[in-house]
């Protein structure tokens, strides 16, 4: 199996800038899986994930989104916008398109791939969303406020940034360190010697803004054709039935599974959460019409 990084360049407007992409390639790839991270996150939260579904014989690309990771930092709010994010998840897809075409998206990376894959017509493969806050609510500006929080510590050692992540991610001290420590070096950089989540402030700037602005794509869900999995903890506020399960009820191609241990967003870093997605891509289901 390799593993690479590319870099993709999108062109935002008349500004261009390089996408930062990782890609897991077995020898032999059946069908290709596109991860989405999370609104303060990078490539580096399917970092176990990737290689198992990899050794499945799936390639996968994680990208780091624009103004995230080792992608290009636009340094402006206006650039970091739906509109963005949808354009270059679809340069991502052209450049790495197969026959099938899956999709896991992690809570707002869930909500970026729940529009681009309604808009875009997806329909030869499978979408997962983990933990995806559907529409806005009190709950989601609590999220925000936490995001432009975390965004903007700063942390005084490396030592300080594994801890982070330990609990950030709610994981004993029985999880192996060296994955700890690899996801570290990818979600901070350090600067003036202080260390700091790896994304554009101006990314963060946008969020701000954000606070108290409505959305709802609930109809982005009942608008797909491709099976689809959505995946809560059992302490998320995220989940609601009394939205969700209609929509189940009407279509044949989205299920749920609402009773994880945990809350916003599951960690996909466990083998339990990573044979869950395994299985429902392995799952044959009836095509949609």
């Amino acid at each position: 199996m390799k593993v690479i990084t590319d870099e993709l360049l999108v062109a935002l407007g008349d500004q261009r800038g390089k996408m930062s992409v990782r890609v897991w390639e077995p020898e032999q790839a059946r069908e290709t899986i596109y991860c989405v991270h999370g609104f303060a996150g990078n490539s580096a939260d399917f970092e176990y994930l990737a290689p198992f579904l990899a050794e499945n014989g799936y390639r996968v690309v994680c990208p780091d989104m624009i103004g995230r990771g080792k992608s290009a930092y636009f340094g402006d709010k206006k650039f970091y916008i739906l509109e963005s994010y949808l354009r270059t998840l679809g340069s991502l897809f052209q450049n790495y398109r197969s026959e099938t075409n899956h999709l896991i998206g992690n809570s707002w990376g869930g909500i970026i791939g729940l529009v681009f894959a309604s808009i875009a017509g997806m329909h030869s493969g499978k979408i997962i969303l983990n933990d995806p806050c559907l529409k806005s609510g009190g709950e989601l500006d609590a999220l925000r406020t936490r995001i432009v929080d975390i965004a903007t510590t700063t942390l005084d050692d490396f030592d300080d940034v594994v801890a982070y992540l330990y609990d950030a991610y709610s994981l004993t001290h029985s999880y192996p360190r060296s994955r700890i420590v690899e996801i570290a070096r990818s979600k901070f950089s350090e600067v003036k010697g202080k260390w700091r989540l790896a994304i554009d402030p101006a990314v963060i700037e946008g969020m701000r803004n954000h606070i108290g602005m409505d959305y709802d794509v609930y109809h982005h869900l009942e608008r797909l054709r491709c099976p689809t999995l959505l995946m809560y903890g059992s302490t998320s506020p995220y989940h609601e039935p009394e939205r969700l399960d209609p929509i189940m009820a009407r279509t044949n191609h989205v299920s749920c599974v609402s009773d994880l241990d945990g809350g916003h967003a599951i960690p996909l870093l466990t083998s339990h959460m990573a044979l869950l997605i395994l299985g429902f891509l392995e799952t044959r289901q009836r095509k949609v019409d």
